[in-house]
């Protein structure tokens, strides 16, 4: 009995190596890598105007513009696999005679600009993610003066992409561009005459600071290009057909924002 009793002993650790005790694994949740949440930023910009209409003209207007302001919320769907994001910014919109521009291109007014968005976000690394979205855009911008600034809406579709990377424990620093064409015009006045083509070019470059889990400051540069080309416009010409228009604006603008991350997730 004793002998039978050692051979089991010793038959043990066989057994226990062919037929090994399995453990339960328990799944880790690792968090969307989306930045949901709502950011309100302060946006003020030095804004530089160029109007043309065939004969070249230089750019004025270099005005800087502190009444300025930017709204956005981001949220998911599908089970935080889709960014949703809807945004709303302007402000004072100001131009002035400077550097040779026609007197009529002098106005006071204001701009807002909309983008309703859709993406996703990628996690590429330890600190490392990538978002990516595209959507809807629209800008008006009105003059108060007469003939002043033209009084155009614009609308169309853009996408963009922003590049984000955590330095330090509690700093992130991003990249963004962002490329619209906005082809379609409403409630424009008359003598701007028919668009033809319009465009945006949007850059930014971003440090993020967490104060808490929840609340972030950021600090940044952007510069925002817009572009539209008009014919048969009579707004710089004193009641005569011009062959073609062309406005642009060069926006630098510095980005102090609040941001509110919910920790639930």
């Amino acid at each position: 009995m004793r002998l039978l009793s050692l051979l089991l002993l010793l038959a043990l650790p066989a057994v226990a190596e062919e037929h090994p005790i399995e453990m339960p694994e328990t799944p880790i949740m690792v968090g969307s890598p989306i930045p949901v949440g709502f950011l309100l930023a302060w946006k003020p910009l030095l804004q530089a105007v160029r109007t043309d209409t065939g004969v070249g003209s230089r750019f004025g207007s270099d005005n800087w513009q502190p009444l300025r302001a930017l709204g956005r919320y981001t949220s998911t769907l599908l089970g935080e696999k889709l960014l949703v994001r809807a945004e709303l910014e302007g402000g004072r919109f100001q131009t002035d005679t400077q550097n040779g521009l026609n007197p009529l291109t002098g106005s006071d007014g204001y701009d807002v600009t909309g983008r309703l968005l859709g993406g996703t976000a990628v996690r590429l690394g330890q600190g490392f993610v990538v978002t990516a979205s595209a959507g809807l855009i629209s800008r008006y911008q009105r003059g108060r003066a007469a003939g002043g600034a033209p009084e155009i809406g614009i609308f169309g579709v853009t996408s963009n992409m922003e590049l984000e990377f955590r330095v330090a424990p509690l700093i992130t620093a991003s990249l963004f561009v962002e490329g619209g064409l906005t082809p379609f015009p409403y409630a424009a006045q008359k003598d701007l005459g028919d668009l033809s083509d319009a465009s945006e070019i949007r850059l930014r470059a971003q440090l993020a600071f967490d104060l808490t889990q929840e609340v972030a400051v950021d600090f940044g540069y952007e510069f925002t290009r817009w572009h539209a080309s008009f014919t048969n416009s009579s707004i710089l010409a004193f009641g005569t057909l011009d062959r073609a228009l062309l406005i642009e604006s060069r926006q630098h603008a510095l980005i102090l924002g609040l941001r509110w991350k919910p920790s639930h997730r």
